[in-house]
């Protein structure tokens, strides 16, 4: 029997009940549920959530388990899409993130962890919601996470979030008490019900009045827990039983031994417990289940209590429950072969080591294709502590010096200091195992990885030399760490050890080399770079390489640009980008694409785009690329000569770590708009002292102009026109229209004016569709042709200022309107903004 309405309570109900109403008036918030096992933590969390579907809220629920990372959240997920599937319209790109969260979901593009956490956010913040996450304390680190990031940002959203833990001092009780702690939720500790408390909670289950002496009995073994209270009333009242496992197993054997037998092969799995698997291993109908609900045992998937589960495998023989065990596994890998944790828990209980393992190091590798990189860590290291067996623990470590560098990225902030404790760890247990000298070299070329991934270039090349391995991985490794330094002398090196990789390395490492080869060869030939890019491609496409196809549509938009100042190639990888829900690579496309559109002098897409990747990177702590986003502010200001939304959008760079060269670009800029051209020559200058890199082609675009107002300034002459223009920047079009113009300045001082001529009209050609390139040098050569006598002056003035009052009015019409998916409006259905 079970009381029909909640008894005690009164005060957590009524803050529950004004967390709701908060929400529903878009204040929502967090509540931590917490106490002891029967304590009724549950049950509070299912009547405020059936307060709060009353009032016409979602309710979502999952619940965590150790066995299955994220559990709790993807069934919170699955429960959502099992009544409304959201559309592109509420998540855009973050639709294919939920959908990679199921456990089966196939490997293919990575997801960060905070590209994860906020998918889960957009999800529950569509429409005003209550979500329940039960068993908080069973959850892994990479849920407490994304519960984590929640907490942070539900303040101004219709969300209620409530969360049940038992106070151990663990991850789930920690997040609990700095939530608490910071203000971002609210934690209710729950305690035993008074005797009177406990009386009536007997009278409602019993429905009449009970005994004193019984009421006496109840309050003293009960301790005033809830669940114990039904299930003795549940069992034989007038004896009372001694404990709550005798009530509780009075009531199973009472259900005949089949249906005893499904109980003990549920129970195996703990509360909950997959139906399946559950019938498979009992070799029963599942319908038997119905009369253990009817006798309140269970509910649906899951017993009623845990206490439930531990009472029934506590009083099966050692061998029996590890017999269970081992069916179970098999049934399990059989019937969900997606569920390795699953899986290796079981084998663990039926003391089948070996397999446990075995079921970890693969988990911990398909983890680590889904980019759940912490996940992938806890498991590998979770089979390391079951065995000691050399061959097991060389396979494990082997899987963990892969997934090192993927490790890497989990706390960015850190510079990789985590990946690099845990290579030591490795390089540690692989000296006290006397492991083969490969291994060693193997996780050393791991570590050299990491450094790779972290920007520490001297550190990884120094691991590389400790390994002294020879292999395409290590080749490319080298090669990305030489490229890293920035020195052109180590150039040809770099080049030369990507070559070697991709000529025999595996497909990954092919496209990781053409990737290197890529940024080697940009700086000096585009073409070259576009062909392997085309390589890369071709290369992923083939091969089924998701991420590595991604990257490569990236990189070649991104050459395209520089080649046509061309948009349809960078649009193609975006959509590629938004269909997958690549977030990181969606926001870089959505940024170059910014850039573009203010090169083109097309200032209301450069504002939507720039905006849509400022909003996105800010939610998701990308600082790098905020910067970005915010430069692309101050070029829309600069390109029109407003000093003061200039400075303003330059301040805000700084504050995010941009720059020296794009604050000195962007007041360059702005001062070649106001005319004031000793300062825009002072700005100049400070890019030239800012650029300490090798002279490969530069985001800024700066050595064009520079030409152009020397060169129209008296300040430049032939030889140095000659120098750019005969440099790898000669490829770009956008250079080639400034060096045009400064070669029409030049002849027209020379005197030579039919070639000057000639020299405008490429001019014009080139700077067609351009917004600075084509005004800059209708201004400046307009007025030297105007002195020297040649070409189109009065012409290419009128349109100078025609062009300088329609900007200005743009400018004031402009104002950047982020939406919430990373979808900039467009003019074109091409683009899926």
């Amino acid at each position: 029997m079970r009381s029909p309405v909640l008894v005690g309570r009164g005060q957590e109900t009524s803050a529950l009940r004004a967390a709701v109403t908060r929400a529903e008036h878009g204040r929502g918030g967090a509540v931590f549920l917490v106490g002891e096992p029967g304590i009724g933590k549950s049950r509070l969390a299912a009547e405020i959530a059936g307060h709060a579907s009353q009032r016409g809220f979602r309710v979502l629920r999952g619940r965590a388990s150790r066995a299955v990372p994220l559990r709790a959240l993807c069934e919170a997920v699955l429960s959502a899409f099992r009544k409304v599937v959201p559309d592109e319209e509420q998540l855009g790109a973050y639709l294919p993130v939920l959908l990679r969260m199921t456990p089966d979901a196939p490997a293919g593009v990575p997801d960060p962890a905070v590209v994860r956490a906020e998918a889960v956010l957009r999800l529950v913040t569509a429409e005003k919601t209550v979500l329940v996450l039960e068993d908080l304390h069973e959850a892994d680190g990479e849920t407490l996470a994304v519960v984590d990031y929640l907490l942070d940002n539900l303040a101004d959203e219709p969300v209620l979030l409530v969360a049940t833990l038992r106070p151990h001092p663990d991850g789930a009780q920690r997040l609990a008490d700095e939530a608490t702690a910071r203000r971002v939720a609210t934690t209710l500790r729950l305690t035993g019900l008074t005797d009177d408390e406990v009386a009536e909670l007997a009278r409602r289950c019993l429905g009449e009045p009970v005994p004193d002496d019984v009421v006496a009995k109840l309050v003293e073994v009960s301790d005033g827990v809830p669940f114990v209270v039904e299930e003795l009333i549940n069992g034989d009242l007038a004896a009372v039983p001694p404990t709550v496992a005798a009530a509780t197993l009075q009531r199973v054997d009472a259900l005949g031994p089949e249906c005893v037998a499904v109980l003990e092969a549920a129970a195996i799995f703990g509360r909950t417990f997959p139906l399946d698997v559950v019938t498979a291993v009992a070799g029963r109908s599942e319908e038997l289940l119905q009369d253990a609900e009817r006798a309140q045992l269970v509910e649906g998937h899951q017993f009623r209590h845990a206490l439930t589960a531990d009472a029934i495998t506590g009083r099966m023989t050692p061998t029996a429950r590890a017999t269970l065990a081992r069916r179970a596994a098999r049934a399990a890998e059989a019937l969900r072969p997606g569920e390795l944790e699953l899986a290796a828990e079981l084998w663990e209980a039926g003391g089948e080591t070996a397999k446990a393992v075995a079921c970890l190091a693969k988990a911990g590798r398909h983890a680590a294709a889904l980019g759940r990189f912490g996940t992938a860590v806890e498991l590998l290291e979770r089979g390391q502590g079951l065995t000691s067996d050399p061959d097991l623990t060389a396979d494990l470590l082997d899987a963990l010096a892969a997934v090192l560098p993927l490790a890497a990225v989990v706390v960015p902030a850190d510079d990789g200091a985590r990946a690099f404790a845990l290579g030591e760890r490795l390089q540690q247990a692989l000296t006290a195992a006397h492991a083969a000298p490969e291994r060693r070299a193997a996780v050393r070329l791991a570590q050299a990885r990491v450094a790779a991934v972290a920007g520490r270039w001297e550190r990884g090349l120094d691991l590389l030399a400790a390994a002294k391995e020879s292999s395409p991985s290590a080749d490319v490794v080298k090669a990305t760490l030489l490229l890293g330094l920035n020195q052109l002398d180590l150039l040809p090196k770099a080049r030369a050890l990507a070559e070697r990789a991709a000529a025999t390395g595996t497909p990954e490492i092919v496209c990781e080399a053409l990737e290197v080869l890529t940024r080697c060869t940009r700086g000096q030939d585009l073409a070259e770079a576009r062909q392997h890019i085309q390589r890369w491609l071709h290369t992923a496409e083939q091969h089924g390489l998701a991420a590595w196809r991604l990257r490569a549509l990236l990189e070649l938009g991104i050459t395209d640009k520089y080649l046509t100042i061309g948009v349809d190639t960078l649009l193609a990888a975006r959509q590629a980008a938004l269909d997958t829900g690549a977030i990181v690579i969606l926001i870089a496309a959505d940024l170059h694409l910014g850039g573009i559109y203010l090169v083109r002098g097309e200032y209301e897409e450069a504002a939507r785009y720039g905006a849509s990747a400022g909003e996105a990177a800010r939610k998701l702590g990308l600082h790098a690329l905020g910067a970005l986003a915010v430069a692309i502010e101050a070029g829309i200001a600069s390109m029109h000569g407003d000093r003061r939304e200039t400075d303003k959008a330059l301040a805000r760079l700084r504050e995010h770590g941009g720059s020296e060269e794009i604050w000195s670009y962007s007041s360059a800029v702005c001062a070649v708009m106001e005319e004031r051209y000793d300062r825009a020559l002072a700005e100049f200058d400070e890019v030239e002292k800012a650029v300490t890199e090798p002279r490969i082609l530069r985001g800024t675009f700066y050595q064009g102009p520079r030409l152009l107002v020397r060169v129209a300034h008296g300040l430049a002459g032939r030889p140095e026109y000659e120098r750019l223009a005969e440099s790898h920047l000669s490829q770009v079009r956008l250079h080639r229209a400034y060096f045009a113009w400064s070669h029409a300045i030049l002849l027209g001082r020379e005197g030579r004016l039919a070639e000057a001529g000639q020299a405008a009209a490429e001019a014009l050609d080139l700077s067609t569709g351009l917004g600075l390139p084509r005004y800059l040098g209708l201004r400046l050569a307009g007025q030297k042709a105007l002195a020297d006598g040649w070409g189109e002056p009065l012409r290419w003035l009128s349109e100078a200022e025609e062009y300088s009052h329609h900007g200005n009015a743009v400018a004031a019409a402009t104002t950047p309107c982020p939406p919430r998916c990373a979808r900039p409006a467009s003019r074109s259905a091409s683009t899926r903004s």
